[in-house]
Formats: structure tokens, C-alpha cells, sequence
């Protein structure tokens, strides 16, 4: 098995290939890329940088997919060390040759490597399955561990994508506005009412999700999106969201199956067409869509209320569906319509 595969990588700046019997020792989280990131005008895949605050650098991906990713490796307790497109990974299959670049690399605090292929389940077609089969039988040989991961759960997603922005050190250098926090979060409190408490919300905000992300902080961030009554609470408390392992840092773990009908990854991929008047089910009711962006759709409440829904968390519902084409809507209550934003009000009437 050793001798079938070859691993082509960069060491010290030049290009290296060599027998994988010869180079799995080689510390692969420290490597640069071996290919490009490049995005094209009309690709479906949007290529870039993130700043993981674990290795203190950039990482690249490819994708949106691969970016998410990113950011739940970088949130990770237990991972310390990343790197995209590692190497080139050689084979010959039925006298055909073949390559792969596996998307990530990563170190774990124990020492243990991890080798991670991000791809929704719908876009693994027969090559790259094969491609996939392959690799994990690389990792078995010498060692390491193999993942293919896809799509993680919207909610928690969009969560983690918030408090990201405030993954950076120095959201939480004020040593006074943390330590007040972490007082006043010894009880549990809502997300709101305790940075209020803690003194000034402009001030203690970005420290407090800089907490949250760090861990320090927690709250369930797979139940809801983070709102003023979110329930925050030091780490000591009842484990609730991202630090459940197995529910969140798990999602680097072998999936249930997500290719039926109903399934949460076929709803994000190919997302329904939601109007100005369509009826819509969601969480379990009909409502009316007031207003749609590119980001999110304005539904009525039962008591008239409108209230913003971000489109991820509106195709991720597992009972949502559009009932019915666009019609013409009576005009809403005029306290319903002074409670919009000027743009979802000159669409509603």
C-alpha cells in the first residue's frame, strides 16, 4: 500500500515528491498550498482567505462550503494546526493515473492528523468518490484519520458565522469588561440583559462574542439564532450547543445518510423560489412573505407582526415549502407596515 501512492507537496519552498511510505512524517499543517485559489466570472464556487485565528495566518478554499468549514475547524478546541490543499496525493487505478488534492489538512492537540475532503453529497459524482475511497485508504495506511464532510446544520451555522467576526484576540483584551462578564454570566442570563448589567453594551458586546466563540461563554447555538434573549452562560454551567463534542465538533465524523428526498443538504441545494405574496410553511405554519432579499425574507406573524428570517434558516426548516404562486396581497395593517424597513414597506404595497 505504501509504495501505490506518492505525495507531491512544497518543502522549504521547492516542489517534492516522494513515495508516501517516505513523506506521511512530514509535518503537512505547516505546508503551503500546492494549487492556486482562483475564482472565475460564472464559477458556482467563490475562492478567497480566511484568517484562522489557530495558526495566527491565512488559509485558503475554494468555496463557501470550505470556508464554513474553516471556521468550525478554527473553532475547534482541539485543533491546533491547518492547511489547505496540502499536497498532491499519486495513484494508478485500472492502469489509469490518477491525483488528488485533499482539502484540508489538520493537527489535533494530541497529536493526531486528520485529513478532511469538503463536498456536499449531491456534487459526489463516481470520480470523485473514487478519489475519496482512495484517500481514506492513504490515511488508514499510515495513519491518519479521513473525513468527507458536507453541508453542516444552517442554524448553527449562521451562528458560528456571527460570532467568527469576533475570533480575533483583541476582542477580548479588556481584561475588566471579561472579567465582569464572566461574574455576571455565573448565572445564567439573557444575551442582552446581561451585557447591559456588565456595564456599556457598545463596549462589552464584542467581548462577549469573543467569549462565546472562545468557549469561555455558552449558549445553545444550534436551537435558535442568537438574539437578546438568548440564554448565556459561563463554562462551568449545563453543556448546551457547540460544546456538546459529538453534536458539533462531530460534524468532522462520518454523517448519516443526507441524500433522501426530504433531507436538509437536497433543500440547501437546490432552494425553491420564494415571492413577494407566496404563502410559505415554516415551523410548522403558513405565513406570508412580506418582502424578500438576497439574504432573507420578511413573513407575518400570526398577530401581524413582521418578523425577518434569514434565508438559510428558511430552506434548512424542515417543514418549509412554498404553497402557493405570488398573488396579490391586501395592504397590510398600518402598524404592520410602520414596523417594516422603508425597502420590505415600498414592496408591500
Amino acid at each position: 500500500m505504501l509504495g501505490d501512492f506518492d505525495l507531491d507537496f512544497f518543502d522549504n519552498g521547492r516542489r517534492r515528491r516522494t513515495a508516501l511510505g517516505s513523506g506521511w512524517g512530514v509535518r503537512f499543517e505547516d505546508v503551503p498550498p500546492v494549487r492556486g485559489f482562483r475564482w472565475n466570472k460564472g464559477d458556482r464556487s467563490f475562492a478567497g482567505w480566511y484568517y484562522a485565528v489557530t495558526t495566527g495566518g491565512h488559509v485558503g478554499y475554494e468555496s463557501w462550503l470550505e470556508r464554513d468549514r474553516l471556521i468550525l475547524l478554527d473553532s475547534a478546541p482541539d485543533v491546533v494546526g491547518i492547511a489547505s490543499q496540502p499536497f498532491w496525493l499519486h495513484w494508478r487505478e485500472e492502469g489509469e493515473k490518477r491525483r488528488h488534492a485533499p482539502d484540508y489538512f489538520v493537527r489535533l492537540a494530541d497529536g493526531r492528523a486528520r485529513v478532511v475532503n469538503v463536498r456536499a453529497e449531491d456534487d459526489v459524482d463516481e470520480r470523485t468518490a473514487e478519489a475519496f475511497a482512495a484517500t481514506e485508504r492513504v490515511c488508514s495506511a499510515v495513519g491518519w484519520e479521513f473525513a468527507h464532510v458536507g453541508v453542516p446544520d444552517p442554524v448553527f451555522m449562521a451562528n458560528l458565522r456571527w460570532l467568527a467576526r469576533y475570533r480575533h484576540g483583541r476582542c477580548g483584551r479588556e481584561s475588566d469588561v471579561v472579567e465582569r462578564l464572566v461574574e455576571v454570566f455565573r448565572e445564567p442570563h439573557g444575551l442582552r440583559a446581561g451585557a447591559e448589567e456588565a456595564g456599556d453594551v457598545l463596549r462589552v458586546l464584542p467581548a462577549l462574542f469573543h467569549l462565546l466563540w472562545a468557549g469561555t461563554l455558552r449558549a445553545d447555538l444550534g436551537g435558535a439564532l442568537l438574539s437578546s434573549g438568548t440564554l448565556v452562560h459561563t463554562s462551568d454551567g449545563p453543556a448546551v450547543g457547540r460544546q456538546q463534542g459529538d453534536r458539533i465538533h462531530g460534524l468532522l465524523r462520518p454523517r448519516r445518510d443526507t441524500r433522501g428526498k426530504g433531507s436538509q443538504m437536497r433543500r440547501l441545494s437546490r432552494p425553491a423560489t420564494v415571492g413577494v405574496g407566496d404563502r410559505v410553511r415554516f415551523a410548522g405554519q403558513v405565513r406570508a412573505a412580506l418582502a424578500v432579499s438576497a439574504r432573507a425574507v420578511t413573513l407575518a406573524e400570526e398577530d401581524d407582526s413582521p418578523r425577518e428570517v434569514p434565508l438559510a434558516v428558511l430552506l434548512g426548516d424542515e417543514s418549509f415549502e412554498v404553497l402557493g404562486s405570488p398573488v396579490r396581497m391586501p395592504l397590510p395593517p398600518v402598524s404592520l407596515l410602520e414596523a417594516l424597513p422603508e425597502h420590505a414597506r415600498e414592496k408591500a404595497l
